[in-house]
Protein backbone atom coordinates (compact mmCIF):
# COMPACT_ATOMS: atom_id res chain seq x y z
CA UNK A 1 0.00 0.00 0.00
CA UNK A 2 1.42 3.43 -1.11
CA UNK A 3 1.06 5.84 1.41
CA UNK A 4 1.04 9.26 -0.35
CA UNK A 5 -2.09 6.96 -2.66
CA UNK A 6 -3.85 5.76 1.01
CA UNK A 7 -4.13 9.74 1.94
CA UNK A 8 -5.58 10.57 -1.38
CA UNK A 9 -8.06 8.19 -1.08
CA UNK A 10 -9.28 9.26 2.63
CA UNK A 11 -8.35 13.04 1.15
CA UNK A 12 -11.41 12.38 -1.82
CA UNK A 13 -13.80 10.88 1.40
CA UNK A 14 -13.66 14.00 3.46
CA UNK A 15 -13.55 16.47 0.70
CA UNK A 16 -16.76 14.66 -0.44
CA UNK A 17 -18.37 14.29 2.27
CA UNK A 18 -18.07 18.04 3.39
CA UNK A 19 -19.72 19.20 0.56
CA UNK A 20 -22.56 17.11 1.55
CA UNK A 21 -23.02 18.57 4.33
CA UNK A 22 -22.38 22.30 3.89
CA UNK A 23 -24.86 21.92 0.97
CA UNK A 24 -27.44 19.99 4.02
CA UNK A 25 -26.72 22.73 5.91
CA UNK A 26 -27.84 25.40 3.27
CA UNK A 27 -24.32 27.37 2.77
CA UNK A 28 -23.78 28.77 -0.42
CA UNK A 29 -21.78 27.15 -3.26
CA UNK A 30 -19.22 26.90 -3.84
CA UNK A 31 -18.80 23.85 -0.81
CA UNK A 32 -15.07 22.93 -2.48
CA UNK A 33 -11.82 25.05 -3.09
CA UNK A 34 -11.01 21.64 -5.20
CA UNK A 35 -11.62 22.20 -8.96
CA UNK A 36 -12.26 18.46 -10.08
CA UNK A 37 -15.02 18.38 -7.35
CA UNK A 38 -16.44 21.49 -8.16
CA UNK A 39 -16.64 20.65 -11.73
CA UNK A 40 -17.81 17.10 -12.03
CA UNK A 41 -20.72 15.16 -10.47
CA UNK A 42 -19.28 12.07 -7.85
CA UNK A 43 -21.82 9.99 -5.89
CA UNK A 44 -21.73 10.43 -1.95
CA UNK A 45 -19.86 8.60 0.32
CA UNK A 46 -22.49 7.25 1.94
CA UNK A 47 -25.07 5.81 -0.65
CA UNK A 48 -27.73 6.29 2.05
CA UNK A 49 -27.49 9.93 1.13
CA UNK A 50 -28.22 9.61 -2.49
CA UNK A 51 -31.17 11.31 -3.75
CA UNK A 52 -33.23 8.09 -5.35
CA UNK A 53 -32.08 6.06 -1.85
CA UNK A 54 -33.02 8.56 0.14
CA UNK A 55 -37.06 8.71 -2.06
CA UNK A 56 -36.82 4.88 -1.07
CA UNK A 57 -36.08 4.67 2.30
CA UNK A 58 -38.84 7.55 2.72
CA UNK A 59 -41.62 6.06 0.19
CA UNK A 60 -40.89 2.32 -0.07
CA UNK A 61 -38.90 0.24 2.82
CA UNK A 62 -39.32 2.66 5.89
CA UNK A 63 -43.80 2.97 5.63
CA UNK A 64 -43.21 -0.98 4.91
CA UNK A 65 -41.18 -2.39 7.57
CA UNK A 66 -43.35 -4.41 9.80
CA UNK A 67 -44.16 -6.35 6.05
CA UNK A 68 -43.16 -10.09 5.66
CA UNK A 69 -39.54 -10.68 4.73
CA UNK A 70 -40.44 -12.26 1.34
CA UNK A 71 -42.15 -8.62 0.43
CA UNK A 72 -39.75 -6.80 1.69
CA UNK A 73 -37.38 -8.50 -0.64
CA UNK A 74 -39.39 -8.72 -3.66
CA UNK A 75 -39.88 -4.94 -3.36
CA UNK A 76 -36.15 -3.84 -2.90
CA UNK A 77 -35.53 -6.11 -6.25
CA UNK A 78 -38.66 -4.34 -8.23
CA UNK A 79 -37.45 -1.26 -6.70
CA UNK A 80 -34.18 -1.44 -7.87
CA UNK A 81 -34.78 -3.45 -11.76
CA UNK A 82 -36.38 0.00 -12.78
CA UNK A 83 -34.60 2.42 -10.38
CA UNK A 84 -36.32 5.46 -10.80
CA UNK A 85 -38.67 7.17 -8.18
CA UNK A 86 -40.97 8.26 -10.50
CA UNK A 87 -41.78 4.51 -11.85
CA UNK A 88 -41.80 3.16 -7.53
CA UNK A 89 -44.51 6.15 -7.38
CA UNK A 90 -46.80 5.34 -9.71
CA UNK A 91 -46.81 1.24 -9.82
CA UNK A 92 -46.67 1.52 -5.82
CA UNK A 93 -45.48 -1.32 -3.59
CA UNK A 94 -46.70 -4.37 -4.14
CA UNK A 95 -48.18 -7.06 -2.08
CA UNK A 96 -49.56 -9.28 -4.71
CA UNK A 97 -47.42 -9.33 -7.50
CA UNK A 98 -49.41 -8.51 -10.89
CA UNK A 99 -47.01 -8.60 -13.45
CA UNK A 100 -49.00 -7.62 -16.56
CA UNK A 101 -49.84 -4.61 -14.73
CA UNK A 102 -45.85 -3.64 -14.16
CA UNK A 103 -45.34 -4.11 -18.33
CA UNK A 104 -48.00 -2.31 -19.09
CA UNK A 105 -47.28 0.38 -17.27
CA UNK A 106 -43.92 0.85 -17.82
CA UNK A 107 -44.72 0.80 -21.38
CA UNK A 108 -47.07 3.38 -21.93
CA UNK A 109 -44.54 5.76 -19.63
CA UNK A 110 -41.87 4.78 -22.19
CA UNK A 111 -44.46 6.04 -25.23
CA UNK A 112 -44.84 9.18 -23.35
CA UNK A 113 -41.50 9.62 -22.25
CA UNK A 114 -41.89 9.67 -19.10
CA UNK A 115 -38.68 8.14 -16.80
CA UNK A 116 -38.71 4.40 -16.09
CA UNK A 117 -35.94 2.82 -16.15
CA UNK A 118 -32.35 4.53 -14.59
CA UNK A 119 -29.73 6.16 -16.02
CA UNK A 120 -27.40 5.37 -13.35
CA UNK A 121 -26.64 1.80 -14.48
CA UNK A 122 -27.59 -0.34 -17.17
CA UNK A 123 -30.46 -2.55 -17.44
CA UNK A 124 -29.78 -5.12 -20.40
CA UNK A 125 -31.70 -7.46 -22.28
CA UNK A 126 -28.92 -10.03 -22.19
CA UNK A 127 -29.29 -10.44 -25.73
CA UNK A 128 -32.86 -10.75 -26.35
CA UNK A 129 -34.88 -8.89 -28.70
CA UNK A 130 -38.24 -8.64 -26.61
CA UNK A 131 -38.95 -5.57 -24.83
CA UNK A 132 -36.80 -4.05 -21.91
CA UNK A 133 -39.75 -4.34 -19.68
CA UNK A 134 -40.79 -7.52 -20.82
CA UNK A 135 -37.04 -9.02 -20.31
CA UNK A 136 -37.51 -7.45 -16.58
CA UNK A 137 -40.50 -8.35 -15.74
CA UNK A 138 -40.77 -12.36 -17.05
CA UNK A 139 -37.28 -13.18 -17.04
CA UNK A 140 -35.81 -11.08 -14.01
CA UNK A 141 -38.53 -10.36 -11.56
CA UNK A 142 -41.23 -13.09 -11.75
CA UNK A 143 -38.93 -16.05 -10.93
CA UNK A 144 -38.08 -13.69 -7.49
CA UNK A 145 -41.60 -13.91 -6.90
CA UNK A 146 -41.97 -17.25 -7.16
CA UNK A 147 -39.15 -17.97 -4.93
CA UNK A 148 -39.87 -15.24 -2.40
CA UNK A 149 -40.38 -17.40 0.55
CA UNK A 150 -36.91 -19.31 -0.24
CA UNK A 151 -35.09 -16.22 -0.38
CA UNK A 152 -36.39 -15.03 2.87
CA UNK A 153 -35.35 -18.22 4.50
CA UNK A 154 -32.45 -17.82 3.31
CA UNK A 155 -31.77 -14.54 4.54
CA UNK A 156 -33.18 -15.49 7.99
CA UNK A 157 -30.71 -18.66 7.93
CA UNK A 158 -27.76 -17.09 7.09
CA UNK A 159 -28.43 -14.05 8.55
CA UNK A 160 -25.01 -12.69 6.15
CA UNK A 161 -24.75 -9.84 2.70
CA UNK A 162 -22.36 -11.52 1.48
CA UNK A 163 -24.26 -15.21 1.68
CA UNK A 164 -27.30 -13.26 0.58
CA UNK A 165 -25.59 -11.93 -2.33
CA UNK A 166 -24.40 -14.84 -3.72
CA UNK A 167 -28.39 -16.54 -3.65
CA UNK A 168 -29.71 -13.46 -5.22
CA UNK A 169 -27.05 -13.98 -8.30
CA UNK A 170 -28.70 -17.91 -9.04
CA UNK A 171 -31.28 -15.82 -10.36
CA UNK A 172 -31.37 -14.66 -13.85
CA UNK A 173 -30.43 -10.88 -14.36
CA UNK A 174 -28.91 -10.62 -10.87
CA UNK A 175 -25.56 -13.13 -11.03
CA UNK A 176 -22.89 -11.64 -13.80
CA UNK A 177 -20.38 -9.13 -12.10
CA UNK A 178 -23.24 -8.87 -8.89
CA UNK A 179 -24.03 -5.32 -9.21
CA UNK A 180 -27.86 -5.51 -9.16
CA UNK A 181 -27.54 -8.35 -6.32
CA UNK A 182 -25.36 -6.07 -4.20
CA UNK A 183 -27.48 -3.17 -4.87
CA UNK A 184 -30.74 -5.11 -3.34
CA UNK A 185 -28.90 -6.70 -0.37
CA UNK A 186 -27.24 -3.17 0.30
CA UNK A 187 -31.30 -2.09 0.70
CA UNK A 188 -31.96 -5.30 2.63
CA UNK A 189 -29.17 -4.33 5.16
CA UNK A 190 -31.63 -0.77 6.03
CA UNK A 191 -34.41 -2.95 6.22
CA UNK A 192 -35.57 -5.79 9.14
CA UNK A 193 -34.50 -8.57 6.32
CA UNK A 194 -30.86 -8.12 6.96
CA UNK A 195 -30.58 -4.86 9.67
CA UNK A 196 -28.23 -6.82 11.64
CA UNK A 197 -25.70 -9.05 9.08
CA UNK A 198 -22.83 -10.58 10.78
CA UNK A 199 -21.03 -9.22 8.00
CA UNK A 200 -21.97 -5.49 7.36
CA UNK A 201 -18.14 -4.04 8.70
CA UNK A 202 -16.37 -7.27 7.09
CA UNK A 203 -17.36 -7.95 3.19
CA UNK A 204 -18.10 -5.76 0.11
CA UNK A 205 -18.52 -6.76 -3.30
CA UNK A 206 -15.83 -5.08 -5.08
CA UNK A 207 -16.76 -4.43 -8.46
CA UNK A 208 -14.58 -3.43 -11.47
CA UNK A 209 -14.01 0.45 -10.26
CA UNK A 210 -13.28 -0.59 -6.62
CA UNK A 211 -10.22 -2.80 -8.12
CA UNK A 212 -9.08 -0.27 -10.33
CA UNK A 213 -8.97 2.26 -6.89
CA UNK A 214 -7.41 -0.44 -4.76
CA UNK A 215 -4.88 -1.10 -8.13
CA UNK A 216 -4.02 2.47 -7.63
CA UNK A 217 -3.49 2.54 -3.65
CA UNK A 218 -0.80 -0.40 -4.32
CA UNK A 219 0.81 1.01 -7.00
CA UNK A 220 -0.86 -1.59 -9.16
CA UNK A 221 -1.28 -2.03 -12.85
CA UNK A 222 -4.77 -0.36 -13.56
CA UNK A 223 -6.59 -2.97 -15.30
CA UNK A 224 -5.09 -5.85 -13.10
CA UNK A 225 -7.82 -8.26 -12.44
CA UNK A 226 -5.90 -11.12 -11.54
CA UNK A 227 -7.25 -13.12 -8.71
CA UNK A 228 -6.90 -11.52 -5.15
CA UNK A 229 -8.48 -11.29 -1.88
CA UNK A 230 -10.10 -7.79 -2.71
CA UNK A 231 -12.10 -7.79 0.26
CA UNK A 232 -9.46 -8.71 2.68
CA UNK A 233 -7.89 -5.03 1.12
CA UNK A 234 -11.27 -3.37 1.83
CA UNK A 235 -11.19 -4.21 5.33
CA UNK A 236 -7.81 -3.44 5.86
CA UNK A 237 -8.88 -0.26 4.54
CA UNK A 238 -11.93 0.14 6.93
CA UNK A 239 -9.75 -0.27 9.74
CA UNK A 240 -7.54 1.86 9.11
CA UNK A 241 -10.33 4.49 8.26
CA UNK A 242 -10.25 6.04 12.07
CA UNK A 243 -6.79 7.24 11.20
CA UNK A 244 -7.72 8.99 8.60
CA UNK A 245 -11.65 9.90 8.59
CA UNK A 246 -12.29 13.39 9.64
CA UNK A 247 -14.82 14.57 12.65
CA UNK A 248 -17.69 15.57 9.88
CA UNK A 249 -17.76 11.98 8.78
CA UNK A 250 -19.74 9.62 10.97
CA UNK A 251 -17.68 6.97 11.77
CA UNK A 252 -20.57 4.51 12.84
CA UNK A 253 -22.24 4.72 9.24
CA UNK A 254 -19.04 3.83 7.43
CA UNK A 255 -18.82 0.23 6.53
CA UNK A 256 -17.24 -1.69 4.21
CA UNK A 257 -20.62 -0.65 1.32
CA UNK A 258 -18.70 3.01 1.84
CA UNK A 259 -15.23 1.86 1.21
CA UNK A 260 -16.05 -0.48 -1.75
CA UNK A 261 -18.28 2.67 -3.09
CA UNK A 262 -15.59 5.62 -2.45
CA UNK A 263 -12.84 3.50 -3.95
CA UNK A 264 -14.94 3.66 -7.71
CA UNK A 265 -15.66 7.12 -7.40
CA UNK A 266 -11.80 7.86 -5.94
CA UNK A 267 -10.49 6.00 -9.34
CA UNK A 268 -12.82 8.60 -11.55
CA UNK A 269 -11.29 11.53 -9.61
CA UNK A 270 -8.17 10.31 -10.07
CA UNK A 271 -8.74 9.69 -13.64
CA UNK A 272 -9.48 13.01 -14.15
CA UNK A 273 -6.64 14.25 -11.89
CA UNK A 274 -3.90 12.32 -13.61
CA UNK A 275 -5.57 13.31 -17.22
CA UNK A 276 -6.45 9.89 -17.84
CA UNK A 277 -10.16 10.68 -18.26
CA UNK A 278 -13.38 12.54 -17.50
CA UNK A 279 -16.51 11.24 -15.47
CA UNK A 280 -19.72 11.59 -17.78
CA UNK A 281 -21.72 14.23 -15.36
CA UNK A 282 -21.07 17.45 -14.73
CA UNK A 283 -21.68 19.03 -11.06
CA UNK A 284 -24.52 20.92 -10.21
CA UNK A 285 -24.50 22.97 -7.42
CA UNK A 286 -28.34 23.34 -6.09
CA UNK A 287 -29.05 23.05 -2.73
Amino acid sequence: MIQENLEKFFYWINERHLIYAKRRAGDAAPWTEDKILQTYKFTNVFREYDRTTLWMRKHWTNPNHDSPAEEIIFNCCLFRMFGTMEFAEQHGWTKKWNPNYAKALARNRLNSGKKVFTGAYIITNQGLKDPKEQVVVDLFLNPLWENRKYLADMARETNSLQAMHGVLGQFRGWGGGGFMAYEVITDLNHTPVLALAKDRMKWANAGPGAKRGLNRIHGRDLNSIKARDWNAEMYELLQRSAEYLGNHVPQAEFDMRSIEHSLCEWDKYMRVLLDQGRPRSLFKPTL
